[in-house]
C-alpha cells in the first residue's frame, strides 16, 4: 500500500526503522557499566554511572562483639557526554511515492543501523586502550582463550566476563576443535546453530560493528635527541604519513632496538597538520630507545574480553524541537538508546534526522584484555 504523505511527517513513523535491528549483533552498549535514560542533555553535560565496587578482602570479626560497620558508598564514574551524534536523510517526491514498508526497509532502518552501529564503534575503541595482550597472529587456539582468560583472573577480573568478536574471529572459535566438538564440550550449539554463547567462562558474542582496521605498512620514527630510557610512556614521532589512514587509539606498535620486541598500545596522539607527531602510549618501554628508532604499527584487528565494569558508558538526548519551529520531533527509547527523531519540511522534500549524545571512558584498564588476530 502506497503511504497516504502523512505518516512521514510525524517521528514515530521513523521508530520502527529501530524495531528491525538485530540488536544480538550490536550490543556493547548493554555490555558495559552504563547510564541510559531518556533524559535531557547538551553537549559537555556530565552523567554519572554506577560501578560494581570492589570490598577486598574480608574484615577480622569476633562474633562475642558487636560488629564494626562502614557506610557502603556507592562507586560511580562521571562520564562526560563528548559524542554529538546524527544521521540526517532528505526524501524527495520519489521516495515519498514508495509504501510505508519500502520507507521502513529502505530509509529507517538503515538511517537507525548507521547511529547504533556507531555507539558501538565508540565502545569497542575504549575497550582498545589496554595492554593486555594476548597474540594470536599466528593462529586462535583454546590455549589462546585459556591464556585470557588466566590474564584476567591474576588482575582480579571474576564473575561475569564478555567476550567479544568480529565476524572473522568468531567464525576462527567455530573452527577451534574444542569448542566444535560436542561430545568433549557438552554443548551442540556449535555444531548445530553455529553459535558460541559460553566458552571458558566467558559470554562469547559477534559483534558486527567491529572493524578490522589494518594500517598496512604504517611506519615512523622516533624522533627526540639522544632517544627515550626504560619507563617512558609518550614519544615524539616523525615519518608518519598517515594523514588518510591515521594513527588511532588502540593501536599496536614496537619499536625497534627494544629486547624481545614488545607490544604497546596507542592511548592517545597529537597531530600537526594531519599527520601523527607524539604518541602517548601504554606498556612503557622496556629498555631505552635510541632517535630515529623506527616505529611500525602491526596491521591487526582485536578480540576483546573485559569485566562490565571496566568501562563507563552514558547516554542522553538532545531536546526536543519545541512547537512553533516547523520541526516535530520526539524523544524516545530505541533499541536501548535515548534517541530523538525529528522530521520537517524544506519546500516539496522531507527531511528526517535521528541523533543521539553520549561518552564513556574507561575505568580500569586491568579488566580489558585483547586478543591480537593476524588481519
Amino acid at each position: 500500500m502506497s503511504n497516504t504523505g502523512q505518516d512521514v511527517l510525524f517521528p514515530e513513523f521513523w521508530f520502527d526503522g529501530w524495531d528491525a535491528l538485530d540488536s544480538g549483533v550490536l550490543n556493547l552498549q548493554n555490555q558495559v557499566s552504563r547510564s541510559i535514560e531518556q533524559k535531557l542533555a547538551e553537549v559537555g553535560d556530565k552523567v554519572t554511572v554506577p560501578i560494581t565496587p570492589d570490598f577486598g578482602d574480608a574484615d577480622d570479626y569476633d562474633p562475642k562483639e558487636d560488629p564494626d560497620a562502614t557506610d557502603v558508598h556507592q562507586e560511580a564514574k562521571k562520564v562526560e557526554l563528548t559524542e554529538s551524534k546524527k544521521k540526517t536523510i532528505i526524501l524527495t517526491s520519489t521516495e515519498l511515492s514508495l509504501s510505508s514498508y519500502d520507507l521502513v526497509e529502505k530509509y529507517a532502518q538503515p538511517m537507525a543501523l548507521s547511529l547504533y552501529s556507531t555507539v558501538n564503534k565508540f565502545i569497542y575503541n575504549l575497550a582498545l586502550k589496554t595492554n593486555n595482550i594476548v597474540d594470536a597472529r599466528t593462529g586462535l587456539d583454546k590455549d589462546k582463550v585459556v591464556k585470557l582468560r588466566t590474564m584476567l583472573s591474576n588482575n582480579k577480573v571474576s564473575g561475569e566476563k564478555q567476550l567479544v568478536c568480529a565476524p572473522d574471529d568468531y567464525g576462527s572459535l567455530l573452527s577451534i576443535p574444542e569448542f566444535f566438538k560436542a561430545n568433549e564440550s557438552g554443548d551442540t550449539s556449535a555444531l548445530r546453530d553455529g553459535k558460541i554463547t559460553r566458552a571458558l567462562g566467558f559470554n562469547v558474542s559477534e559483534n558486527h560493528a567491529i572493524e578490522s582496521y589494518t594500517p598496512t605498512d604504517l611506519a615512523g620514527a622516533v624522533n627526540h635527541t639522544g632517544g627515550y630510557a626504560s619507563g617512558d610512556s609518550e614519544m615524539v614521532v616523525d615519518a608518519f604519513n598517515d594523514s588518510l589512514k591515521p594513527v588511532r587509539p588502540g593501536d599496536v606498535f614496537t619499536v625497534a632496538g627494544e629486547t624481545g620486541a614488545p607490544l604497546h598500545t596507542v592511548i592517545r596522539t597529537d597531530k600537526s597538520l594531519g599527520v601523527t607527531t607524539k604518541i602517548y602510549f601504554d606498556g612503557p618501554l622496556r629498555n631505552s630507545v635510541s632517535d630515529n628508532a623506527v616505529i611500525t604499527v602491526i596491521p591487526s584487528r582485536s578480540m576483546v574480553a573485559f569485566s562490565p565494569s571496566a568501562i563507563a558508558f552514558g547516554a542522553r538526548a538532545y531536546k526536543a524541537m519545541p512547537e512553533g519551529t516547523g520541526v516535530r520531533s520526539v524523544v524516545a527509547m530505541l533499541a536501548g538508546l535515548p534517541v530523538r527523531v525529528s522530521v520537517w519540511s524544506d519546500g516539496l522534500r522531507v527531511k528526517v534526522q535521528n541523533d543521539i549524545l553520549y561518552g564513556g571512558e574507561v575505568i580500569n584498564q586491568k579488566r580489558i584484555g585483547r586478543v591480537l588476530a593476524a588481519a
